[in-house]
Formats: C-alpha cells, sequence, structure tokens
C-alpha cells in the first residue's frame, strides 16, 4: 500500500509541475486538459437548471461536488495531523530537554548528540515532523481546484452571466466579504485548540489567508468570488468536523501513543560505551579451539610482517 502511495504521489507531482509551468490561459495545458472539460460539464448543468441563475448554480453545485469528493481525504489527513499534534504535545517536554541541551552544548560533537536525539526521539516514538500531512492529499487537490479556478476563469457562458443580479463576469463586494468572513470564521474555529504560546505565534498566519482571499476576490470576476464562498464553506466543515472530533482524538492518543524512549534514554544509548569483545570458543570433535577477536588477529598479523 505504501508503495503504491509514493508511486501515485510522485505521479500527481509531475502532472502538477507540467499543468502549473503551462500557465492558466486559454491555450494553456491547464484549462486544455482540466479546465476545458469542466467548463463544459458546468455549461451543461447551467442548461439543464435554466433561467438567468443557471450558470451561478453550476458553480456552487460543480464546486460542491468536487470538495465532497475530495473530503474524505481531506478529514482523513486532518485526523492524522491532530493526532500527530496531540503526540506532539505529550512529547513536548522531552524536546525541551534535548532543544535545552543543544543551546547548553559546548563543542560540535555535543550539538551534534543533540541533534541525533532530537531526530531518534521522533523515530523511536513514531512521531512525524512533518506533521502527519500527507502530499498524496496535496498533490492531487492543485490539478482539480487550479483546473476548476480555469474552467470558472475561462467558460464562455460566463460572459454576461448573472447570479441573483450580481454580474458573473466583473468583480463583485459582496461575495468578496462574504468568502472573507466565511475563511475568517474557519481560521478562528481552527485556533481553537491549539496551545498557547503556538496560538500567539501563529495567529498572524492564520489571518492573513481570509484577507488574501478577500483582496483577491475583490480584484477577480464575481465567479471567482462565489467559486471562493463554496469552498470557504466546505472549510469551515472540516474545521467544525474536526472540532467534534477533538475530544475523541484526544482520548484515543492517550489511550494508545505512551514514550518508548525518553531524552535521557536515547542519551544514555549514545554515550553508551561498546562492550569488550571476548574470543570464542569452537568445538571439533574432542577438541575445543580458542579463536582470536578481530583486534587479536590483526596484532598477529602485524607481527608476521616484521
Amino acid at each position: 500500500m505504501k508503495q503504491v502511495k509514493r508511486v501515485l504521489t510522485v505521479a500527481f507531482v509531475i502532472l502538477d509541475i507540467i499543468l502549473i509551468t503551462g500557465g492558466y490561459d486559454e491555450h494553456s495545458k491547464m484549462y486544455r486538459w482540466i479546465g476545458h472539460p469542466l467548463a463544459d460539464i458546468m455549461t451543461n448543468i447551467a442548461h439543464f437548471i435554466g433561467g438567468v441563475n443557471g450558470i451561478g448554480w453550476a458553480i456552487i453545485i460543480i464546486t460542491a461536488v468536487l470538495r465532497l469528493i475530495l473530503l474524505p481525504f481531506f478529514l482523513n489527513q486532518q485526523v492524522n495531523t491532530t493526532l500527530n499534534q496531540i503526540k506532539m504535545q505529550t512529547l513536548k517536554p522531552e524536546i525541551d530537554k534535548l532543544q535545552a541541551l543543544s543551546r547548553k552544548a559546548g563543542t560540535t560533537e555535543e550539538q551534534q548528540q543533540a541533534s541525533m536525539a532530537m531526530m531518534s526521539l521522533y523515530r523511536e516514538n513514531d512521531v512525524s515532523v512533518i506533521g502527519g500531512i500527507s502530499f498524496l492529499t496535496m498533490a492531487m487537490q492543485l490539478p482539480v481546484f487550479s483546473g476548476l479556478y480555469s474552467a470558472i476563469l475561462h467558460a464562455p457562458a460566463l460572459k454576461g452571466a448573472t447570479f441573483l443580479g450580481f454580474g458573473l463576469g466583473k468583480p463583485q463586494l459582496v461575495f468578496a466579504i462574504a468568502a472573507g468572513i466565511v475563511y475568517l470564521i474557519q481560521a478562528w474555529l481552527a485556533m481553537q485548540h491549539m496551545p498557547e504560546e503556538q496560538k500567539k505565534a501563529s495567529a498572524t498566519m492564520m489571518f492573513i489567508s481570509p484577507i488574501m482571499i478577500f483582496v483577491f476576490a475583490m480584484i477577480a470576476s464575481g465567479a471567482i468570488g462565489l467559486y471562493f464562498v463554496v469552498g470557504g464553506l466546505f472549510a469551515l466543515l472540516q474545521s467544525l468536523i474536526l472540532h467534534f472530533q477533538r475530544p475523541g482524538l484526544e482520548q484515543r492518543a492517550a489511550r494508545e501513543f505512551k514514550i518508548k524512549k525518553t531524552a535521557e534514554d536515547l542519551l544514555a544509548d549514545r554515550t553508551k560505551a561498546p562492550q569488550a569483545v571476548t574470543p570464542r570458543e569452537v568445538t571439533t570433535g574432542s577438541q575445543t579451539t580458542v579463536l582470536p577477536t578481530k583486534s587479536q588477529r590483526n596484532r598477529n598479523a602485524g607481527k608476521q610482517q616484521r
């Protein structure tokens, strides 16, 4: 299973590079391979619904369908990331000990020992340094959402289209404000379970994303703003699911996660002297022969050469 996951991750990364390097215009690979088929589907949905609001509902439906398809992958990554964060909090006292030791190290060798012990601390206790992030989930969502973005950007059916009286071909302040508010609530909810020190450090970064989305929706078309609103609602849904999952995940981590090796254990393993090697006895029939150790054989060979 891990091998299949690695192959899929590499394949999606290569596809992402090919698509992104071609840009987002109407002649790009992104639009021709993914955006154009999605634009055709969106146009067919709009014709099926009919009316002046048809294309707006088509944007909402196709965005929601793609989000629902990828939702299980996002939720699985969310659970893994959260469990890893809880494990990291449990392991924090041991991490602090090694960090303090690294700061107090007087020699390069002592710093290296502390760094190696830190790496071993994560490895021995099955804690991911990258936070449980799935590169496959990250790689597979890019062509989907980028292709949908290019479809909405260049779909012929959007020319002159409106939704609830708002033109989809030009910027709409209402959609920009709605997208910014939804992502702001999502960012605030995501911060509620962070440790206080981490909350203070990441507060600015967490609120930069809603501001950037608001600004981008302000200068983009109303169709892109509507796309951000729907995407933000699904991001908020994921955060709400995690909010209610969190107590159960904390209980699960408390039940399953035990520190296998502490900082002291790892440092003791690294400073432990190698055990002495004793000669081996080999019995052949009624005769017992004592075999010399490797160091003894090397010394004997040196004597013979002299």
